[in-house]
Formats: C-alpha cells, structure tokens, sequence
C-alpha cells in the first residue's frame, strides 16, 4: 500500500519515462532531414509534432491509468498499487507495442495504420493474407512480450528513482506542471501554424504534417480572413458522394449464336517486366500468339482495387458504395442471363477483400472455391489449376462456360517448390517483424529472386492451362484473358511490395488477350485494367454505350487511351504519356500534389507546378469519372 500522493508520483515518472521511449520509437517517421532542408519554420513545426505528438499517442493510457487510480482512491484510503500498477502496465505496453508496429509499417512500406490495415485485421481472411510465417508470427509475440517487460522495467526504474534516490534537488517543484503548460504552449504553436500555412497554401507545412503519424489538422480560414490574412482558395477536386446509379441505363444484348467460352487468369503481384522468355517459357510462347499489351496499368496499387477495377471496369474509388450496397459486376449479370457454366477458384480468399459482397455477390456461393489454410500458396495453385481442368472437362458442351481463377504464388512471402528454382541464392524465410529498411535495402537482390522463383512456378500453372486448352481444341472459341492485380515493386523507388504508392512498378502488370481469330500482336500505348469489361461486353451482345457502365475503352476498337486514372482508398493519380500526378481524392490547394514524369521520373519543382496547371482540366474530367455513377440525389 502506498499513499495516493506517492502512486501519482511514480506514475508521473513512469510516464514520463513512457513518453521518452515513444518519442525514440517514433523517431524514424518523422522526416527531420526534409524539414530541415526547407527552413527553419518547417523543422520546427516537425520538432513540435513530434514533441507533442509522443504525449497525445500517451494520452489513453494515461487517462485509463488515472481513472482507475480515482476509482480505487474513493473505495481506500490508501491507494493499491497491486491494482493501478498491472493496468498502468498494460495500457502502455499496448500503447507502445502500437506506436511500434507504425513505425514498421511506415519503414517498410510508406504507410501508417489507416483503415486498410483496420480491415486487413478484421476482415475473415485478412491476416491469412499477409502470408506471414511460422517465424514472424513468433517474432511478433516475443516483440510484444519484451514491449510489456519493458514497461516493468520502467515500472520498477520510476519506483526505485523515488523511494531510493529521492526526487534530485534540480528537480523543480512543479516539474510536471511545468511540462503540461510546455505541451500546451507547443500544441498550440504548432497548430496554429499549420493553420495558418493551410490557409495561406504554404505546401511545405501542410505536405510535412501528412508524414506525422495520424496528424489532426486544423483549420482557421474565416478568422484569419478576417484578421486580414490573404487567404487562398480552396481546391476544386473532391470526391462526389452518393448511393450507385450503375449502370447508367438497364444493359441491352442479344446472347450470341455462338457465345465464346472465357478463360480469366489473374495472379497476385505479377508485375510488368517479369514476362519473358526465361522467366516464364510457357506464357512467353502463348503470348507470341496472341495480343500483348506493353504499357498496361492496374486500377490500383492492391488486390481490393486491382480485382475492382478488372471486373467492373470503373475507378476503385466506388469500392466503398458497391460493399454498402452488396452490388454486383454487371459483366457476371450478364454472363448469368446468358447461362453461362460458371466456377471460380481463388489460393486467397473471396472474403478478403470482400469479393464475395462486392463483384462475386451474385454468383451462387457453391461456385466460388477455395481451400482451407495449412498449404503454402504454390500448392493450393496446383490444386485449384487441377479442378478447374476438371469443371472444363465435365462441363455441359452445349452451354457456353465462364472460369476465374486468381493465383497465390508470387504473394510475399513468394510460394515455389524446389523444382521452380531458377535463381539462387535466395532467404528461407522473410520475417516481417526483424526486418528493418537497412536489411531489406541490402537484401532485395536475394528476395527478389524468390519472387523470380513464384513466378516461374505460376508459369507452369499456366502451361497446364494453355497445354489443355490446346488439346481439347478449346481455343478456336475461348477468349483467355491473363493480367496481374497489381505489380510489385523491389525497392526501384524506396519501396518494398505493393499499396504503398502509385510507383510503375507497382500499378503496372503484363496483359495479354486471345481472342480466337484475331492476328498476333502488341499493343504499346495506355491500357487499363478498366478496359477488360468494355472489351468483353460487346462480345457478350452487349448493345449499350460503353459510358454506361465503364469508364474504360475496347481494346478491339480503333479508340485509344490518352491517359488512365488510379483510385483506392483515399488516393487518386492522373497518368498520360507526359506526367503522373498523384493526390488525395479530395484534394485541397493546401495539399501538395506529387508531380512526375510518366514513368516516375523526377521533376524539378517549377516543371512539377507547371505540369500540374496545364493538366487541371484533365484532373477535372478524372474527378467527374470518380463521379459519373453516383446519384447525388435522395435515394
């Protein structure tokens, strides 16, 4: 037992010394190298955040801490340390086991804890997904016990420096009063000038405050305009809401007299440049007959929008309204009035992301096939590819028949078996949780050629394919369709995988098309994952404008892309064959738009501003797509 007055005392001091190891933890999210190469005013607005910040990312521990402490003082006279201590404990070994998966998060792929990685953790089938091994798992759970043992340890320092050192003399009396009155000061400092530079469109500020983790902005136009502050405009680009009016209109077709069967084959991570002959033999030699597309862009940097994209033929930005609504691709739609034979297989899951209440939704829940866990990604490939074969083998020949499959093999942590080794040497194992950006940075050669092996093991997944097909004289009337979600890219621009940002290595994937009859060929301008449905639909008898229901283009047609948009979560990109310009979706003039070449190319800062104003009308037409299938009436 201890008196309340020597509980809070330790309490301060272990908090204190909390707040010290998060500041230490968070160093490496905060740019200081940038701020301070831009001025004095935006490295002190960094030292401040990051000041400020360490005590705010406190403050749920310490406010569960001091209720309970409260709670226990009306009850004894003494307060019961046995009671307040395991809590103090708790809460701040979760508070700093948090801060330091961030920063992970943030080392290795750019990002912060946002609702992507929320649902990622609360979807079924969302940490399945990540592939983590055996090895991280365990990582994880020793990191998190050693995050509780330390907050003991400083437990036990804060218990020792009071009882046996004593508070030292240099100590002022109103220490920690003191401290509160500086945190409130710098908060407020450097709130009110991150509202001021917002207002008056300082980017260096506002863009800097985007890279402190879960920064809450503020803002103060109508005081400082009338204060007599220039206040400039706010952006025109924002993100229409509403509920789906999609398609426009009801879709019109005539089914064929002889419908094509289709063969969908999409893999997880299949970048750009990986097609070619070594790598991948058999799909090499498919592609020589058929069309290939070179410059061809994903809808985004991920699975979610990747797959969105491919099947719906719109921006990902209309994820979120297609989950609310349980809204199905019109593609499938057709397909089913049509009566098409369908069966879809996938080594993922169709739960995560949530294909099975958004583009899946209205296909017949027997027909979307999966495998349970226990089995690395490269056999539940073999598995699936075999009872595909089947359902073709077994289908009724008078129906036409649609099949889907997506692929797991080149996923990180990358699945091969031995015989699918190509490139040596390359690591056992990849753990997340050890990793930091200096191993990776100097491991990436080793890893990649662990990709290289996935890779050449999906190609022999795809020759069982393409050897049945030819066999069974299947392709004189089947269109096959192969393409990748998304890329994946190994550090060509600072980053390791994937969903971290709009790189080419990222977004772009192989595309190749067969469609029986048509000449060998290569496509080399735009494509776009949003050209898949309008290139199908008129194949189904599909008679309706493409505007309809896409926002993409026929590949068969004489009509060219000039540009392609990127949408996901809460980012968009502009891309033509001059410049990417990658933003928020509701972008504010405050807010710095990142401006490169086309294919990631750096630009000097004045090239980026003037790149930016001579393609404003072009964001606004990309900004009207995001909205064309919105009704922005009452539903």
């Amino acid at each position: 037992m201890q008196s309340p007055q020597q509980l809070r005392r330790i309490l301060s001091y272990f908090f204190l010394f909390t707040y010290l190891l998060l500041l230490w933890i968070n160093r490496y999210s905060v740019d200081f190298a940038t701020a301070s190469s831009l001025g004095a005013l935006t490295l002190g607005f960094t030292l401040a955040t990051w000041l400020t910040y360490g005590l705010l990312y406190l403050l749920p521990a310490l406010g569960l801490t001091l209720l309970a402490e409260r709670l226990v003082d009306r009850k004894h006279e003494t307060a019961n340390s046995w009671v307040i201590y395991p809590i103090a404990i708790c809460a701040s070994s979760l508070t700093t086991l948090f801060i330091y998966a961030n920063g992970k998060l943030h080392e290795l792929y750019g990002i912060f804890v946002n609702s992507f990685v929320v649902n990622l953790l609360v979807t079924p089938g969302g940490l399945e997904s990540m592939g983590a091994s055996n090895a991280s798992n365990a990582t994880f759970a020793g990191i998190a016990l050693g995050f509780v043992l330390l907050q003991v340890l400083l437990l036990a320092t804060a218990h020792f420096f009071y009882h046996k050192l004593g508070e030292p003399r240099w100590i002022p009396r109103h220490f920690f009063g003191g401290l509160l009155i500086a945190f409130v000061i710098t908060s407020l400092g450097e709130r009110t000038l991150y509202a001021y530079c917002e207002a008056t469109g300082n980017n260096a500020v506002t863009s800097l405050a985007q890279n402190v983790p879960f920064y809450l902005s503020v803002t103060a136009r109508g005081l400082l305009k009338k204060l007599g502050v220039h206040v400039q405009a706010k952006g025109q680009y924002h993100l229409a809401k509403g509920h789906l009016r999609y398609p426009l209109s009801p879709l019109k077709f005539t089914k064929p007299a002889k419908p094509y069967n289709i063969v969908w084959l999409t893999s997880e991570s299949w970048r750009a440049d990986i097609l070619d002959q070594e790598i991948m033999p058999n799909t090499w030699a498919f592609a020589q007959g058929a069309t290939r597309f070179l410059n061809h862009y994903s809808g985004g940097n991920g699975t979610r929008v990747g797959m969105f994209t491919l099947f719906t033929g719109i921006p990902g930005s209309y994820w979120f309204p297609f989950l609310d609504e349980h809204r199905g691709a019109a593609i499938i739609d057709v397909m089913k009035a049509e009566q098409y034979q369908m069966s879809f297989y996938t080594s993922a899951k169709f739960s995560y992301p949530e294909f099975d209440q958004t583009i899946f939704h209205n296909v017949p829940a027997e027909r979307l096939h999966t495998i349970p866990e226990g089995m690395p990604g490269w056999k539940k490939d073999q598995i699936n590819v075999t009872n595909l074969l089947k359902f073709i083998d077994q289908r009724d020949k008078n129906q036409p028949f649609f099949t889907f499959m997506f692929f797991e093999s080149p996923h990180a942590r990358y699945y091969f078996p031995p015989e699918s080794v190509i490139r040596t040497p390359y690591p056992d194992d990849i753990n997340y949780f050890t990793l930091s950006h200096e191993e990776l940075a100097s491991n990436i050669k080793l890893i990649k050629n662990r990709y290289i092996n996935s890779v050449h093991h999906l190609d022999s997944q795809f020759g069982r394919i393409f050897d049945y097909l030819k066999q069974n004289g299947l392709l004189d009337n089947t269109i096959v369709l192969m393409m990748g979600d998304h890329g994946e890219e190994f550090m060509e621009n600072g980053r390791w995988g994937h969903n971290s940002d709009f790189s080419d290595q990222q977004i772009r994937t192989p595309l190749v098309l067969w469609v029986p009859g048509m000449k060998p060929a290569t496509y080399e301008g735009i494509s776009s994952h949003m050209d898949m449905v309008p290139t199908l639909m008129p194949l189904l008898g599909v008679t309706n404008p493409t505007a309809d229901y896409s926002t993409g283009i026929n590949l068969l047609s004489k009509q060219a892309r000039q540009s392609t948009t990127i949408a996901e979560w809460q980012s968009a990109a502009y891309i033509d064959h001059d410049v990417k310009i990658s933003m928020p979706l509701n972008f504010l003039a405050s807010q710095q738009a990142h401006v490169t070449g086309s294919h990631d190319e750096p630009m000097p800062q004045k090239a980026q501003d003037a790149a930016f104003a001579s393609k404003t009308k072009n964001i606004v037409q990309m900004m009207q797509d995001l909205g064309r299938y919105i009704n922005k009436s009452p539903k």
